[in-house]
């Protein structure tokens, strides 16, 4: 091989080694080359009113004594009636659980001794009720204040099948979506097939009314029904969309 050959392989493999070892390739700079993607992004909500079809309510019997096996024994004994009424409104067992039982201590300070003084003890006990039948909720009310119970607390209302209505909201979110990104497509002149992403985001429905607490309860023959009212609920859902062009 003559000298002049040798050069030109010596001179080649070292501008090679070069390259290598400085990250140059033709594969990098075709990527280094490559247009960003194009994208058109878009998100809607959908919602859906719906009828409550289902309500929880917490009944509760709170008694005092000085004695707390006395406070207990009255406490079961008001809770009882309390139950037996709930059956006799057509409440199944499965829709009746205890959500709080406490007994703690009354304590009065002393200004005499400067010191607290326990003078007895109070019983709480708390069940948390499933009525499915909305329209009877003021009559059970009435019922079980009528017979022993003295506080009614966070009712809610809510619906048997949320997902139903929920699915319903995606789908008018859905179309909303579309219905932007078509619009936006159409003002530029691009053309957009099916969405390269589809993200849904979780919803949910927030009861209308609450009613939080209503304490040492007393019914009379004389006394109206209480009228309880539901309204609706509204069920959320959002949905976001992205076209690649």
């Amino acid at each position: 091989m003559s000298k002049k050959i040798m050069l030109i392989c010596a001179l080649a493999f070292t501008f090679i080694v070069g390259a290598i070892a400085s990250g140059f390739s033709p594969t990098a700079n075709a990527d280094e080359t490559k247009l960003p993607q194009k994208t058109i992004s878009v998100s809607s909500e959908g919602t859906v009113k719906a009828k409550p079809d289902m309500v929880y309510i917490n009944v509760g019997v709170q008694t005092e004594n000085k004695s707390s096996k006395v406070a207990q024994q009255e406490n079961t004994t008001k809770m009882n009636k309390v139950m037996q009424v709930l059956k006799e409104n057509k409440i199944a067992d499965l829709d009746i659980k205890t959500s709080q039982y406490t007994i703690y201590p009354i304590e009065t300070y002393s200004e005499k001794d400067k010191v607290s003084v326990v003078t007895g003890y109070r019983v709480n006990n708390t069940l948390e009720i499933t009525i499915r039948d909305i329209s009877k909720v003021g009559a059970v009310i009435d019922a079980v204040t009528a017979n022993g119970a003295n506080t009614v607390s966070n009712i809610r209302f809510t619906v048997a099948d949320p997902d139903k209505y929920y699915l319903q909201a995606m789908q008018n979110a859905t179309v909303k979506a579309k219905a932007k990104a078509d619009t936006l497509a159409k003002q530029f002149g691009i053309k957009i097939g099916l969405p390269s992403q589809i993200n849904e985001t979780s919803g949910g429905y927030n009861p209308p009314i609450i009613y939080s607490e209503m304490n040492s309860l007393k019914s009379s023959p004389e006394a109206a029904q209480t009228n309880i009212s539901s309204g609706e609920l509204e069920i959320k859902a959002s949905v976001g969309l992205v076209y690649t062009y």
